[in-house]
Parts: structure tokens; C-alpha cells; sequence
């Protein structure tokens, strides 16, 4: 059966299965030989229900928010490293990884947005590289928008004491630390599901899911347990303290007399980084909520299909849009940087343009 050749009246009239990660051996209304088919039943059923509902549309949205994106994050990355200046601050080291672990978070997530969309198969191994590199990255993002909170707290907090506390020399050791930590758990995960799989070479996938991988094994439901606490729990670490980092700020903040002041610049960039911090953890704490009603029969499966598609195309999406240009804009460093590399290319050219009569005219 095709894929892309159902119509409407086609969709209603197939049965969706719904698919137990804790059952391995089959699926409720399906008979099937081994766990692996009614693998593949689950992520066909998701497929439908994606097509049916028109879900592709959510693809506009991931498309126009990663173009955003890429006007400014790579601009300001490379002004970053390039700078020697701005390499030498903690700050911007730390905004440097953040726009690092986005970019490449923002691409491969399309990537795998498109290809479920149009059911586009992937190969098991390339899916499971795919999402591990999407988990990492995500992650070291989380952990990276913690540390910046954490980090401005501290300059906030004991200004004469923190080019002490928090050298870049220490900065620099702690981003590579970051990445391990982040890419720990979903690399294990691979590796468990990899010699699980008994045929590795002959599984294809109509939709790459995180969460329907993860429970396709034999050990499918204590895996998802396994990575719901160790999603929860980091979720809930990085969450407390950038909760106390924020009251703190803000009490300090207040406490100096800088809210009274309509238009503190202190003030705006408090409530800047609430706003992104929100945008940032708000997905997190949605895809936790997935992988609880992912162990729900009861729950439709529309529901689910519905949730996944505006979670990872729309509102993952969205922070990392306007990431660059309320957080990274907002420093007069990397503002001043990029309208200086702007100028000097602008002048630059108007002197080849007024440098070529005169070579005509020698000639």
C-alpha cells in the first residue's frame, strides 16, 4: 500500500492499532510473529493519522521559525569565535554553545520532521544516530540556558568576585563537560537498543520517533520508563535552579531600586530571560507529558499524534527562533562587533567600486 496515495475516505475506513510499548510479541486486534511488526503497525498508524489530520501544515511554521533562526545564529556564532574578545568572557562562551547546540538541533529536527511528514523511510540505525544527536543537543542546550542564568547570577551576586569564580579557562573546560553529560544517556540508549535489535539490516521506518524506537525493543517499556526519570529529573534540577536564580536576581534587582525605574535596562533583560527560559523548558515539560500518555491506551491516539506534531514543529521550534536576537542582540559587544564587520565590508566595497575608473581609465 502506498503511503502518500490515501485519500480521506481511505483513512477513515483503516483501523488504527494501538500499540503497547510494555507488549513486545504484539498488538491489540493484530496478529503478528514478533515485536518488530507491530513496530512497524505502530509507526504506520502514526503516519496516517498524521496524514489524515493534515499535519504536514505544522511543517510551514518549523520552516519560517528555522529561517529566522538562521539569519542571526550563525552570524552571531561566528562573530563570537572570531572575536578574541568576546572569547575570553564566560558569557559568551556559554551563548556561543547555547547557538551551537540549536543550530544543530533546529536542522536535524526538520530533517526528521520532514521526512515522518512525507513518509520518507529511514533506515533504524540512521533514525536512532538521528535521535540520539537531537536528544544530545537538546539537552546541552538546557544545560547551557541553566548555566547562563546561573552565570549571570553569580556577576550579579559578587560582581568584584567573578572573574575569580568563573574564568573562561574554567568556561572552556565546562562546555565539552556539558556535551558528555548531555550525550551520556541517549548513546547508552542506543548502544542497548542496537544489540537488541536481531535484524538490524532490514528494518525500515515510516516515522522516526523518539519515543515508538525506544519502545520497539524487548526492554520497550522499562526504557521509556528509564528515560522518562532521566528526562524528569533533569528537567526538574535545571528548572529549580534557574527558578532560584531568578527570584535571587529579581530580589537583588529590587532591592538596588532598579524596578522602580520605567525603562531599567536591568529590568527588560530580567524579564527577557523569564520569557525565554519559559519558551525553553515549556517543550520539555510537554514531551514529559508525551511519554505519560504515550503508556495510556485509553488516550486517542489523534491526541498523541496531535501533541507530538505541535510540540516538536512548532514550540521547540520558537524559543530557538527568538534566542538570538533577545538574548545574543541584546549584548552591545556582539551588537558593536557585527555593525563593525557590516561597516568595514560596506566600506570596503565602495572602495573597489570607486577603484575601478580609475583602473579603466589607465587602461
Amino acid at each position: 500500500m502506498s503511503l502518500l496515495g490515501l485519500n480521506h475516505t481511505e483513512l477513515e475506513q483503516t483501523t488504527i492499532i494501538l500499540w503497547d510499548p510494555g507488549v513486545s510479541g504484539g498488538t491489540e486486534g493484530l496478529s503478528t510473529d514478533s515485536g518488530n511488526a507491530s513496530f512497524q503497525d505502530a509507526t504506520y498508524d502514526w503516519f496516517l493519522r498524521s496524514r489524515y489530520w493534515h499535519l504536514e501544515l505544522f511543517l510551514i511554521s518549523a520552516a519560517v521559525l528555522f529561517l529566522v533562526s538562521l539569519l542571526a545564529n550563525p552570524l552571531i556564532l561566528i562573530c563570537i569565535v572570531s572575536t578574541r574578545n568576546l572569547r575570553q568572557e564566560s558569557r559568551y562562551l556559554l551563548l556561543a554553545n547555547t547557538l551551537l547546540s540549536d543550530i544543530i538541533f533546529s536542522i536535524l529536527n526538520l530533517v526528521v520532521s520532514i521526512c515522518n511528514m512525507q513518509g520518507w523511510p529511514l533506515h533504524r540505525l540512521f533514525c536512532v544516530i538521528l535521535i540520539v544527536i537531537i536528544a544530545t543537543s537538546y539537552c546541552s542546550g538546557i544545560m547551557t540556558i541553566t548555566l547562563m542564568v546561573l552565570d549571570t547570577y553569580l556577576a550579579v551576586h559578587w560582581p568584584l568576585h567573578y572573574e575569580n569564580i568563573v574564568p573562561s579557562s574554567r568556561t572552556k573546560k565546562i562546555l565539552p563537560a556539558i556535551w558528555i553529560m548531555a550525550s551520556l544517556y541517549p548513546v547508552t540508549i542506543m548502544i542497548i537498543l542496537e544489540m537488541l535489535d536481531n535484524q538490524p539490516l532490514k528494518q525500515q521506518k515510516e516515522v522516526c520517533l523518539m519515543l515508538l524506537t525506544m519502545g520497539s525493543g524487548p526492554l520497550g517499556n522499562e526504557m521509556v520508563i528509564g528515560f522518562y526519570v532521566y528526562f524528569s529529573l533533569g528537567a526538574l534540577l535545571c528548572s529549580s535552579v534557574v527558578v532560584f536564580c531568578l527570584i535571587r536576581l529579581y530580589w537583588i534587582t529590587k532591592t538596588a531600586g532598579l524596578w522602580q525605574r520605567r525603562y531599567s535596562r536591568a529590568k527588560v533583560t530580567l524579564i527577557v530571560h523569564t520569557v525565554m527560559l519559559l519558551l525553553y523548558f515549556g517543550p520539555g515539560w510537554v514531551f514529559a507529558i508525551e511519554i505519560i500518555l504515550l503508556q495510556k491506551d485509553t488516550m486517542s491516539l489523534d491526541v498523541k499524534v496531535w501533541i507530538h506534531a505541535a510540540n516538536s514543529n512548532f514550540l521547540m521550534m520558537l524559543p530557538r527562533a527568538f534566542f538570538p536576537y533577545l538574548y545574543g542582540l541584546r549584548y552591545r559587544e556582539i551588537s558593536n562587533t557585527l555593525k563593525g564587520l557590516f561597516r568595514r565590508r560596506k566600506i570596503s566595497q565602495l572602495g573597489v567600486l570607486t577603484s575601478a575608473p580609475c583602473c579603466l581609465s589607465v587602461t
